[in-house]
């Protein structure tokens, strides 16, 4: 049972014993038969509790009910209940089948004129069969339209709902592949990182072993510096098999791994494609453990080829390092003015301005993530978009980026005697 019965049906109840019978009529109208109407009309309005399950049969049933008290008896005329039936009808099925069901209401409807005209005066005859005729044609014609528009609305509703839970559910898949591939590429460079230091334990541990005696010293050193990268190795391992969930056997690129020392190559060739690019740098910079040092490239490296993606020449971008002892925060900022900037701004991730479920953004928050860093993207209020991660430093003894990546990068066009900013 629908809501809506407990209000339509006992309106339907009323109107038809008060209207459309002889129940308040003083004048020929027994007790029994009184009951009689009470009765009748509560069975056609129970048997509108099933229409919503089966709309034609309901329909059809109450058209039997109709016809019987339109042949014996003028005290009771059943028009609202197959009215209703109709609506339903219209509502539930298609076109063609709730349009065979109106081309049935022809039955009552003569019925209903034919009582009329019989009742009527014979000077009004032909116009009670005329108005009537009218009026119940007209209701019923009214009843199939307000259902087939009420159907019609519901089923569109109901397209467009599947259709959202689709595009919200592919969303939600894009966004897990995304992840997925950023994770197995992490795995494979982190997978390179260890293999490295364990490459550079194995070969001072054999030259440790040959010197030993004859120079305590340099083994001394060698030892130090096992212990060194042997304690690196274990973190990233760590976050190395937090990762991995499945064998990767892809082949691995030999190019050494990249970090922020490598950030004024990726700046320049931003400027090539005509965007205005500065670098901040801020603190004393440190040594960074690999995986974190590839976080913080991947992240500048990535909004930077969106910038000149989505913006293009004419963008102004902002790239910053603020050192902490033990924090490193870098950011991504562009003022989303571009030669191919949209009406509406695009981030630097490849996402619309404000989105929160973009591929590129999920990527670099599980990159993020996996350094045990705080990955932070959002637009800011001059029109533009900022994207920002902190992570851990290293707690190892410093080892400072070269000096062209450790001062600010002048923007296109100043002069190459112009003073670091």
């Amino acid at each position: 049972m629908h809501r809506v019965d407990l209000i339509v049906l006992p309106l339907v109840f009323l109107a038809d014993v008060l209207v459309f019978s002889r129940l308040l009529r003083p004048d020929g109208v027994t007790t029994a038969e009184r009951v009689a109407i009470v009765v009748y009309a509560a069975a056609g309005v129970a048997l509108l509790l099933f229409r919503w399950r089966a709309p034609v049969p309901v329909f059809a049933a109450t058209v039997v009910m109709a016809v019987p008290p339109l042949l014996v008896t003028d005290y009771y005329i059943p028009f609202l209940v197959p009215l209703i039936a109709l609506a339903a009808v219209a509502q539930l099925r298609s076109v063609r089948v709730s349009l065979w069901c109106l081309a049935a209401v022809a039955v009552p409807v003569a019925l209903l004129v034919g009582n009329a005209m019989m009742h009527a005066s014979p000077s009004g005859r032909v116009t009670s069969g005329v108005g009537s005729t009218v009026f119940y044609t007209a209701g019923f014609a009214l009843a199939w339209t307000f259902g087939w528009w009420v159907g019609r609305h519901e089923r569109r509703v109901a397209q467009i709902e599947v259709a959202h839970s689709r595009a919200v559910a592919q969303q939600q898949e894009y966004a897990e592949q995304a992840v997925s591939v950023e994770r197995l590429r992490i795995a494979r460079e982190l997978h390179d990182i260890v293999a490295h230091a364990v490459t550079i334990m194995v070969l001072h541990a054999a030259g440790a072993q040959r010197v030993v005696r004859s120079d305590p010293d340099r083994a001394v050193d060698s030892l130090a510096l096992i212990e060194d990268s042997g304690q690196r190795a274990m973190g990233e391992l760590r976050r190395l098999l937090a990762l991995l969930r499945e064998t990767d056997d892809d082949s691995r690129g030999e190019a050494a791994t990249p970090g922020l020392a490598q950030v004024d190559q990726v700046i320049a060739a931003v400027r090539g494609s005509g965007v205005t690019a500065t670098l901040e740098v801020s603190g004393e910079p440190r040594r960074l453990d690999a995986s974190v040092d590839l976080a913080a490239y991947r992240l500048i490296q990535e909004a930077l080829t969106n910038v000149t993606k989505h913006l293009g020449a004419g963008a102004r971008v902002v790239v910053s390092i603020e050192w902490e002892p033990e924090k490193v925060t870098v950011a991504v900022e562009d003022d989303g003015v571009g030669a191919r900037s949209p009406a509406d701004p695009t981030d630097p991730a490849g996402e619309p301005a404000g989105s929160t479920g973009g591929h590129g953004l999920a990527g670099l928050r599980e990159r993020v993530a996996i350094a045990a860093g705080d990955f932070s993207a959002g637009a800011t209020d001059a029109g533009g978009f900022r994207v920002a991660a902190r992570l851990p430093t290293s707690a190892g003894p410093s080892n400072p980026l070269p000096r062209s990546a450790a001062t600010a990068i002048r923007p296109v066009g100043e002069p190459s005697g112009g003073a670091d900013r």
